[in-house]
């Protein structure tokens, strides 16, 4: 059965589409919009948020492109339930220390595979490849710039040498986010020594994989992720 939300749910300050659709998107993650509900008319849109029915045409479809919702044909657009969505997308450029502990946290599991998996399958260039990006790091003046996109290349050279496609893709589609984590980890942390804690983490990392011990690998991987965080957390 369908539902309708109430008014009172919806944040009337929000004006452009693309706040208007963090609102619904919002209340739709943190389940104040139930799956299955049937959002209200664009007509009815526009008159609570005080906007274009064009406005809150273009919020529904940043909706719809998240996956959040669906239209059909005669019934209108309604919540899709959280475990038939089909996509994943962080919001912003930049986060709040809260999410980017929470994906220093998601990281952990797939970063400690691909570091066991590259361990066992990666090939001399690729090897070659993890090497160069830790080195730019540590040549790096600028740790916020150069160090940060260094950093990021050595995260996704080890998605590459795992020899899966895929380990690399979801690296790639995390982009944004893995920069947005290492810049406020570092921001926030107010040891002195973070970037030579951080450097020697990324180096046994190096000698685990080049060594080709999926386990060091793997675990290297975990205390460097932990390390981050707790970083960021004590600053």
């Amino acid at each position: 059965m369908k539902r309708d939300i109430r008014p009172v749910q919806l944040r009337m300050t929000a004006k452009t589409p693309a706040e208007i659709a963090q609102n619904l998107t919002s209340l739709i993650r943190d389940g104040l919009i139930a799956a299955e509900t049937k959002l209200p008319t664009e007509q009815r849109l526009s008159v609570q948020f005080g906007v274009s029915r064009t406005v809150v045409r273009e919020a529904i479809s940043r909706l719809k492109s998240d996956g959040l919702v669906e239209s059909r044909q005669g019934s209108g657009v309604s919540v899709v339930p959280a475990s038939l969505r089909r996509s994943f997308k962080l919001h912003g450029a930049i986060l709040e220390k809260q999410q980017v502990a929470e994906l220093l946290e998601l990281r952990q599991p797939l970063e400690m595979a691909s570091a066991r998996l590259a361990a066992v399958r990666h090939t001399p260039p690729e090897l070659a490849k993890i090497v160069a990006a830790q080195n730019r790091m540590k040549e790096s003046e600028d740790w916020s710039d150069e160090g940060v996109q260094a950093d990021l290349d050595f995260h996704h050279a080890i998605a590459k040498a795992t020899g899966n496609p895929f380990y690399a893709d979801f690296m790639a589609f995390l982009g944004g986010a893995l920069r947005a984590t290492i810049l406020t980890a570092r921001s926030e942390s107010k040891n002195p020594n973070t970037k030579d804690i951080t450097l020697q983490e990324h180096l046994k990392i190096v000698q685990a994989i080049a060594a080709r011990d999926p386990d060091a690998a793997g675990h290297a991987m975990l205390l460097h992720l932990q390390g981050s965080s707790q970083r960021m957390t004590a600053g």
